[in-house]
């Protein structure tokens, strides 16, 4: 039977209830005596589906998506011999040495199958992480180069995960485990992109341990 409260008010039933089976919550809102849904105040009825999203990602790596490139006097586009994540998850570029500067376009697609692309300024020889949980890698640009005839870029994977759906509040995330231990990893949420809805992982992945992670739809 439905757990159910329900609340008079005037004309309309103020009702709180979990669905048969425990897989939807009803909370707030007015149902009008003629069917109709009304919320308190022109508030919708809200409704939240719990969602386990669980994943057993590969360890970081420098060289995950592609090994190091030699960058040349004209800049490239790379699409032979990339690997795609094992998950939607952040990627990185990062050259072999101090100063090499310029732009890496990666391109791609996020976990709904959307076509993105995200723009990683590269470092020197310091790991860059981008802002976009990519499931696929199609291809990415590359720079000229800094130093001639010695600069490599590779690309690779970072430890944040993109989630299956857009999170509308960071909040809505409930439990939030690695290995079956409690992680304090953060959650950042993002509107209108789906691929900037990120897990960063505390823990580190190594390709066994599972990352679990029950929040509201």
């Amino acid at each position: 039977m439905p757990i159910e409260r329900n609340t008079q008010m005037g004309n309309a039933i103020t009702k709180n209830r979990m669905v048969d089976g425990g897989d939807t919550w009803i909370i707030g809102g007015e149902i009008k005596r003629d069917g109709a849904i009304a919320g308190n105040d022109a508030q919708a009825l809200n409704v939240f589906l719990p969602v386990h999203y669980q994943i057993a990602p590969d360890a970081i790596s420098a060289t995950a998506v592609h090994a190091a490139i030699a960058l040349t006097a004209e800049a490239q586009e790379i699409t032979a011999n990339i690997t795609n994540p094992d998950v939607p998850r952040t990627v990185t570029v990062k050259g072999n040495a101090s100063g090499i500067a310029g732009d890496v376009v990666v391109h791609g697609t996020d976990i709904e199958g959307g076509v993105i692309s995200d723009t990683i300024a590269l470092n020197g020889a310091t790991e860059v992480e981008g802002t976009k949980a990519f499931a696929t890698v199609t291809k990415f640009d590359l720079p000229a180069e800094t130093h001639a005839g010695t600069d490599t870029v590779s690309v690779g994977i970072a430890k944040k995960f993109g989630m299956p759906h857009i999170v509308d509040n960071a909040a809505l995330l409930l439990v939030k485990l690695f290995d079956g231990s409690t992680d304090s990893g953060t959650l950042a949420v993002d509107a209108d992109e789906v691929e900037k809805n990120l897990f960063a992982l505390n823990g580190t992945p190594n390709g066994t341990k599972l990352l679990d992670l029950y929040y509201l739809k």
